[in-house]
């Protein structure tokens, strides 16, 4: 499974992130995906029978591995967590989630999200009593396959910071119905 994301991963690095208002969104149903407030994860459950998680990288990490756009969203000190996984739908590879979350004082969230495993971060974040998204941004990625869709957000769960990345794969529901239309 690895050898199918390693090129995705890469492109992470690569995206030209736009704000929401800014961009031209192909469809509806591409707004839709890519604007969800709530649980990416609770939304993909409802297009499959069996939601699996991946876990591809989960560790800490310093920061001068990021970029500066991503640090400052964060504030970040000199460690975060890096969580990276594949998302899957009845097998089936949809997105590839890459979490960065600092390595805060007083804070236990990163711990927390270290020990999730194979559990959605969607299903521990939106538990949580105060939660909340801002700097959402968006981006089309144009590869040699094709164009995938692309999201990166901060979410804040009890005042505390985390920048989750989403790279739609080229099966993932998102695509499904521009297909057959």
């Amino acid at each position: 499974m690895h050898q199918l994301v390693s090129p995705y991963l890469s492109l992470l690095n690569q995206i030209t992130w736009q704000k929401c208002e800014n961009f031209c969104f192909p469809s509806p149903l591409v707004r839709q995906w890519l604007q969800e407030q709530g649980s990416l994860s609770l939304l993909m459950k409802k297009h499959c029978r069996e939601l699996s998680v991946e876990v591809l990288y989960n560790d800490w990490a310093d920061i001068s591995l990021f970029s500066e756009k991503e640090t400052d969203l964060l504030h970040a000190p000199q460690r975060c967590l890096l969580r990276q996984v594949l998302l899957s739908g009845d097998d089936s590879p949809w997105v590839i989630g890459h979490t960065l979350i600092p390595q805060l004082m007083n804070s236990d969230l990163s711990d927390n999200v270290f020990k999730l495993g194979s559990h959605p971060l969607g299903d521990f974040v939106f538990q949580a009593q105060y939660v909340r998204r801002d700097e959402l941004q968006v981006a089309k990625v144009d590869t040699e396959n094709g164009v995938l869709w692309a999201r990166r957000s901060r979410l804040w769960m009890e005042h505390q910071p985390m920048l989750v990345t989403e790279l739609f794969l080229p099966e993932a529901p998102v695509y499904v119905k521009e297909n057959m239309e």
